[in-house]
């Protein structure tokens, strides 16, 4: 990421309580956008987290001029949209809600048409293809093409205007393991070796993880946190897992003790996913638990300190979050 001389990153594009709302078929008011407030940084590979119906594709169709924000303001590359739309959007490219092409026509042929448009040359046609791994595919057609082709196709597209800014909405969806993997390693290529800022809508969070500088989650049309992946993870609570043998009575022993021991089945088989008593923090490396366990004859096959991840952030942010909203839906109103 581009940072400012105090350390900062350089934004590039920032939403400032953004209000969006639509009208359903029965005429009744949908909120999507509640107070909408996210920041971008330059030179970042950013994803957009969030359940369906959160506001994340209203929020990049707002960034992309197709749809008008009611209020706030969102800015782009130092310019104010929508009124300088015009402008950010020659230096963007973006694939919303799947791509779309001729299927009669080749690979090559589609993105050439298209390219026509940008004044791309044949090359840079071809380089576009190559980057994202379909130049062995770019002479059969369309229809043929697995999903992943076709979203690899659609990336190309959103590439071929040599943008600055990449916006991308699920592309990572319905694909298979390998077709994710090369979706990951093309979102690193583009911000390391072209310097792109990219933001990516994803429900896949440990691919997200993997593959961003920065995190926004979104809940009910608000951010709900917004931040550095290692400032999130810096932000989590390690739990201990312990794999045992008589997981029942290794839990007895921990519960006995104030612990809080949920049964679980990992990659290794049966094990205990331990939290401490409020008044009693275990010690980094799980020693207390140890002690306890083996007192009672209970040997812990493995006892392991596993960090968070960004699956815990995300799914303690949403609950929290839900909790708030419920907390304010009780609390009586005044002057009613």
């Amino acid at each position: 990421m581009t940072g400012t001389e105090g350390g900062a990153p350089e934004i590039l594009v920032r939403f400032d309580q953004v209000f969006k709302s639509f009208r359903t078929s029965r005429g009744r008011r949908q909120v999507a956008l509640d107070g909408f407030s996210m920041s971008v940084p330059t030179g970042a590979v950013v994803g957009l987290l969030g359940p369906n119906g959160s506001g994340k594709t209203t929020a990049l169709k707002a960034l992309l001029g197709l749809a008008r924000p009611d209020r706030g303001t969102i800015t782009a590359f130092g310019r104010e949209l929508p009124a300088d739309q015009r402008f950010v959007a020659r230096r963007m490219g973006a694939l919303i809600e799947g791509p779309a092409f001729t299927g009669s026509l080749t690979g090559e042929h589609n993105l050439r048409l298209l390219g026509e448009l940008h004044g791309a040359r044949r090359d840079e046609v071809a380089d576009v293809l190559e980057l994202v791994g379909l130049d062995g595919a770019a002479h059969r057609s369309y229809s043929g093409y697995s999903l992943g082709m076709k979203q690899r196709l659609g990336v190309a597209a959103a590439l071929i205007s040599r943008p600055d800014l990449l916006v991308l909405d699920e592309p990572m969806n319905g694909l298979d393991p390998e077709a994710v993997r090369h979706m990951r390693e093309l979102l690193k290529r583009l911000r390391d070796e072209r310097g792109m800022t990219v933001v990516v809508s994803s429900h896949i969070l440990s691919e997200v993880e993997l593959v961003s500088d920065w995190v926004t989650i979104v809940r009910n049309g608000r951010v709900i946190c917004d931040a550095s992946v290692p400032e999130l993870l810096a932000r989590g609570t390690s739990r201990l897992v312990v794999r045992v043998h008589d997981a029942v009575t290794a839990r007895s022993v921990l519960t006995d003790h104030g612990y809080t021991a949920v049964p679980a089945f990992g990659p290794a088989g049966a094990e205990l996913q331990v939290e401490p008593p409020a008044t009693r923090p275990t010690p980094s490396d799980g020693s207390d638990v140890l002690r306890l366990l083996t007192e009672r004859d209970v040997y812990p096959r493995e006892l392991v300190v596993e960090s968070a991840s960004l699956e815990d952030i995300y799914v303690a942010a949403v609950r929290a979050a839900d909790a708030a909203t419920a907390t304010a839906r009780q609390e009586p109103r005044h002057g009613t």
